[in-house]
């Protein structure tokens, strides 16, 4: 039973948004939908950094199609995966204005419902922002609920970024010195120098007997 399984559109979401609490599990696993081929050397790289293992729900033909797939397709690969692993915690992206995170949060999500076909329940299931999902209509800031505190493996979160080489051309978003300004900036929120945000969709904990 793995303590974490978090389900990524692209190869380097996963670093971007949660690989801190990556870093701090003991056998995490990533998910991404597609298997793109140009970054498949970065991901190896990323993952030796932050210690998760993936698999890939599409090969590299399906790339730039995550969001035509068929739905109910999606959601059964992904239950299967649940099924396997049977994690104690499930992240899924944030939704934004990208078709391909809105797709894969919306499949996570029904394949983490209590009435799954496949009666898996993770006890935590939450979803995970990153930069580009600060660009929404909700409000979605005030929705964070839940708080890790990576300031002893910000360094590894840093380095795992930087080995996605491919995608850096053109988005400060993946700048290390944006990356770090925006865990300080989630630390100050809760009063520890570095931290990732989450929102909390469910947390399931065991009854604690009545202190006397």
């Amino acid at each position: 039973m793995t303590d974490l399984v978090v389900f990524a559109p692209h190869m380097d979401d996963e670093s971007l948004g949660c690989g801190g609490l990556l870093a701090l599990c003991s056998d995490p696993l990533v998910v991404f939908g597609i298997d793109a081929s140009a970054e498949r050397p970065e991901v190896e790289l990323a993952s030796k950094e932050l210690g998760f293992r993936f698999v890939c729900l599409y090969p590299s033909s399906a790339e730039g199609r995550l969001s035509q797939m068929d739905r109910p397709d999606m959601v059964a690969r992904i239950e299967e995966t649940l099924h396997r692993e049977m994690p104690r915690q499930v992240l899924i992206p944030s939704p934004s204005y990208h078709q391909d995170h809105k797709a894969m949060y919306e499949a996570g999500l029904a394949a983490t419902r209590p009435m799954s076909q496949r009666g898996y329940l993770a006890a935590r299931v939450a979803t995970y922002e990153y930069p580009g999902s600060a660009w929404r209509h909700d409000g979605s800031e005030s929705q964070l609920n839940w708080y890790i505190d990576i300031g002893s493996v910000l360094e590894r979160k840093l380095a795992a970024i930087e080995h996605y080489t491919s995608s850096q051309h053109g988005r400060a978003m993946v700048d290390p010195d944006v990356v770090r300004s925006w865990a300080r900036l989630r630390g100050q929120f809760v009063g520890v120098e570095y931290a990732e945000a989450f929102t909390l969709l469910r947390l399931v904990e065991s009854a604690q007997p009545a202190l006397r």
